[in-house]
């Protein structure tokens, strides 16, 4: 993600930098996507943000904010299936943003609330993505020697939205893989800060050979979304097969 270090935030009519949602969906476009791997249907670079406010809070608050025990006050929205225990073991989040299934449903987690004018401040309104917008947030930590196994991501949410990576806390040891069409893959390399989209209809793996990486990751839609419900700190919630129950 090099090529976006003196890149503008926002393109040349002033809206976020976006791929189209179509190079999501399996028709001709998808096609395209696995018999000639255009790299410009799988990832756009955004451009550079200073994110070191961000990652020397995350340094501060340590391990300890990414474990149920440190998360108590947060609310929790847990999946009965397992899922994310078989595709990323190991890997560790903190959810501020949630939604159902098909992308609505959009429930704010407590500490939304503390994190947000930070967040905001250094990397939403730089994007120019609103909050009423976003239907998934959430940092995610990947430990040293943790994988993400190869996996794409499915549903109505998915289709719907845009996935934007920030990378927090990285280093050369973390190798993004995405599928290629016939045999291999392709690294996506980005450093602190290096903002970009990335097409999550596309398989992909995560390997991390070193010490911490977190990405603050934000799935927006590109209208209003219903109003959200807000959850309480310590509030339980199901995320089950047709909407959160709480």
């Amino acid at each position: 993600a090099r090529n976006a270090e003196s890149r503008s935030c926002l393109d040349d009519e002033g809206q976020t930098r976006k791929l189209h949602l179509h190079y999501k969906f399996q028709n001709t476009t998808h096609v395209l996507i696995w018999e000639q791997h255009d790299p410009t249907k799988v990832i756009m670079n955004m451009c550079n943000l200073d994110v070191s406010a961000i990652a020397n809070r995350l340094i501060a608050l340590g391990d300890r904010a990414f474990t149920k025990e440190g998360q108590r006050t947060n609310s929790k929205i847990t999946n009965p299936n397992g899922n994310m225990e078989r595709i990323k073991p190991g890997v560790h989040d903190m959810r501020l943003i949630f939604s159902g299934k098909d992308g609505t449903g959009i429930h704010h987690l407590a500490w939304l609330t503390d994190w947000l004018p930070l967040i905001d401040s250094t990397v939403l309104k730089p994007l120019g993505i609103q909050l009423n917008s976003i239907i998934r947030m959430q940092f995610a930590k990947m430990p040293s020697g943790s994988d993400i196994k190869i996996h794409k991501d499915k549903n109505g949410w998915m289709n719907r939205s845009h996935r934007v990576h920030v990378p927090i806390i990285t280093h050369p040891g973390v190798f993004f893989l995405t599928k290629r069409p016939k045999n291999g893959y392709t690294r996506i390399r980005a450093f602190p800060g290096e903002a970009y989209e990335f097409n999550n209809a596309v398989p992909h793996l995560v390997h991390n050979l070193g010490g911490d990486r977190v990405h603050l990751i934000i799935d927006w839609i590109e209208e209003e979304v219903e109003s959200p419900v807000k959850l309480m700190p310590g509030q339980e919630c199901i995320y089950g097969k047709n909407a959160i129950t709480c």
